[in-house]
């Protein structure tokens, strides 16, 4: 990643713009977040309203919305390829990775290749992290280029650069690891041969987004689990919940509407595969003054989330829409390499 491509407009100033509802839910991840840069260059001149704080502020979204009881989560930086953080449930010291992240800023050639290998070896019990055999596993990778390593040498992308990391990415899809791509900005949807090939080897997701600070509601879409929809009605009153919120481990939450006495509560979830289930719990609510202090808070969050959508100036219907376009556009372009370059390393 270029030093100076990090610091570039991400389309909003972001400041603390990552902070959603927690989440309450189902099964159990563990997450390599890959891509980010860092190093030992200059600090950002624009730390709050740039690409790289947009990457930073997007991980720290979805962090917000993974359950740390059940989900593992690991840091893994592209610059030279460095593991920063384990996977561990501790995600108060992933939020310190990637504090130290966007403090540092960018520096060195991206090599997607070896960041991809060092995803894997963490999350098959290879390398530092602690082996699970029970997890469903995925690494996330935000990225605002292309690879330029280890051929490229950080000047520029070569075809075996790009070979080398989609056989990376085909070697992930076979230990049954997605690499789920994130392709941020101009250049990386100028180029996306690199992240469109690291997510079909791998069976994961590729989404484009031209304007960066959109990667905090584009990556909120993803499911690790499989899960793309669910639904929790009152089956005694007949109503839905409001405010619901599905995350990437599975886990949802939201507000119920309940009745006096004896309450049914339905809760249906359909898999990317079109398969449904249905559970069903029964509640008794007394009515009374007391106020439930956690649907207070989720609330108030959601109040929140609403208000900082509306300050970065698009909802999330209108990304998604663009994040479509932009996937249509970048898999209709003709293979093609960025000009070679004397500039600083990538």
């Amino acid at each position: 990643m270029f030093p100076e491509a990090a610091a570039l407009y991400a389309g909003a100033d972001l400041g603390d713009a990552d902070q959603p509802p927690a989440s309450t839910g189902f099964p159990m991840p563990q997450i390599s977040i890959g891509g980010m840069g860092i190093g030992g260059g200059p600090p950002l001149r624009n730390p709050r309203n740039s690409v790289l704080a947009a990457e930073v502020a997007a991980a720290r979204r979805l962090l917000l919305q993974l359950n740390h009881e059940s989900t593992r989560v690991g840091v893994i930086s592209s610059d030279n390829a460095h593991l920063l953080q384990p996977l561990t449930y501790d995600y108060e010291r992933v939020r310190r990775v990637l504090a130290d992240v966007l403090r540092a800023g960018s520096y060195g050639g991206t090599n997607m290749v070896e960041a991809i290998r060092m995803g894997i070896a963490e999350l098959m019990g290879f390398g530092t992290s602690e082996r699970r055999t029970d997890a469903i596993k995925a690494q996330f990778l935000l990225t605002d280029g292309f690879p330029t390593l280890p051929i490229g040498q950080s000047r520029r992308m070569t075809p075996e650069d790009i070979a080398l990391t989609i056989n990376a990415a085909r070697l992930s899809g076979k230990a049954s690891i997605k690499v789920h791509v994130f392709a941020l900005g101009e250049e990386a949807l100028s180029y996306p041969q690199a992240a469109v090939g690291i997510a079909k080897e791998s069976g994961g997701t590729y989404t484009p987004v031209m304007r960066p600070a959109d990667a905090l509601a584009a990556l909120e879409k993803i499911s690790v689990v499989g899960v793309d929809y669910v639904q929790v009605v009152n089956q005694t009153i007949g109503q839905k919940a409001t405010l619901l919120r599905l995350a990437a481990d599975g886990y949802f939450s939201s507000a119920v509407p309940v009745t006096e006495g004896k309450n049914q509560i339905d809760v249906l979830a359909r898999a990317s595969d079109g398969s449904n289930t249905r559970q069903s719990i029964t509640i008794y609510y007394q009515s009374g003054t007391q106020k439930s202090l956690d649907l207070e808070i989720f609330l108030e969050k959601e109040k929140n989330l609403q208000l900082e959508v509306n300050r970065l100036g698009k909802s999330p219907a209108e990304v998604q829409r663009e994040v479509e376009r932009n996937r249509q556009d970048s898999l209709s372009k003709p293979d093609q390499l960025p000009p070679p370059t004397d500039g600083p390393a990538r």
